[in-house]
């Protein structure tokens, strides 16, 4: 992972703690979390863009920094975000009151980092293989959250926990060419082929390491969606892949319509192999024609930029 794009902060607002240098004589000082952007999702490629919306789950560790800790908390800790951007748990934590301080991560969404030890330090994770739907697309959409300092102190200042995206964005967009009829291509189902849907991430530093997924009876693929309707073209989607290396020349996305017709675009022979890496996002912008369909340039919203790639892809 060359670098990231941070998609949304949370801040650990650690309030109602004296400053008082003899720890010895402070009461409890509760750990607060709250969420430092608004809530806005608004097209099938943005949700979840710039911070999490309402209703979400997160997992959080806390650990005291010591070899030989007097506090222990629960692992993991389920904190949800409030319709104010606020994380609330049911089950509050302290700081140390011997003055430690304490390393904070959190990992998203919840399910994936639910069932860990306090020990374990990688997990498995396996992203949906239908994400045509937004809670699919969301529970595909792995994340960790890490402090920018470690560790962290009682203290009243704020201190950020910035989250990042771990696996790789596919957008796609649709538009209709010469010698095409938009009505044949709506609710045209669209999918992503890929090697493998699992793998496994590291919980404090979200590396991920692909699991080779090539005994499987079948190609792996990613249901984006279906296409919608929208002007002169149809409204964007978007899937959420495994970083990992993908053959040049190999089958990449179709678009299988109503009357039996596919259109293929595969990935360019230029390499050997096309990478598609960690915290990157490349968009697909594909305009169906008679003759096939034809892939322009990709670019960037929200994630690091995933490069240009230009191709032809084929009816059949």
């Amino acid at each position: 992972m060359k670098k990231y794009i941070f998609l949304a902060s949370a801040v650990v607002a650690l309030a109602a703690c004296s400053s008082n240098e003899e720890f010895e004589q402070i009461g409890n000082c509760e750990i607060k979390l709250s969420s430092t952007l608004l809530v806005q999702t608004r097209a099938a490629q943005d949700i979840q863009s710039e911070a999490f919306e309402s209703g979400e789950s997160m997992a959080v560790f806390i650990n005291e920094d010591s070899s030989s800790p007097s506090t222990h908390y629960d692992q993991p800790l389920q904190y949800d975000v409030e319709d104010d951007g606020s994380l609330t748990t049911t089950n509050p934590q302290y700081f140390p009151q011997n003055g430690n301080g304490v390393n904070i991560y959190a990992v998203y969404p919840y399910e994936a980092g639910q069932n860990l030890e306090v020990t374990e330090t990688t997990a498995p994770f396996s992203v949906q293989f239908d994400q045509s739907s937004k809670d699919n697309y969301k529970a595909s959409d792995l994340m960790v959250g890490e402090t920018t300092s470690k560790p962290v102190y009682r203290t009243t200042d704020n201190v950020t926990l910035q989250f990042k995206h771990c696996l790789s964005k596919i957008n796609i967009n649709i538009k209709v060419g010469d010698g095409v009829d938009a009505n044949d291509l709506n609710d045209a189902i669209v999918t992503i082929y890929t090697r493998t849907n699992e793998a496994t991430f590291d919980v404090q530093s979200g590396v991920i390491t692909a699991v080779n997924s090539q005994a499987q009876a079948s190609t792996p693929f990613v249901r984006a969606g279906n296409l919608t309707a929208s002007g002169n073209g149809f409204e964007g989607m978007s899937a959420i892949i495994i970083p990992q290396d993908i053959s040049a020349g190999s089958q990449f996305i179709t678009i299988d319509t109503n009357n039996q017709t596919t259109y293929r675009y595969s990935l360019p022979n230029t390499v050997n192999l096309i990478s598609f890496e960690s915290g990157k996002a490349y968009t697909y912008n594909l305009t169906v024609r008679k003759s096939g369909l034809t892939l322009d340039s990709t670019n960037i919203t929200d994630w690091d930029d995933g490069g240009s790639v230009d191709g032809d892809a084929f009816q059949s």
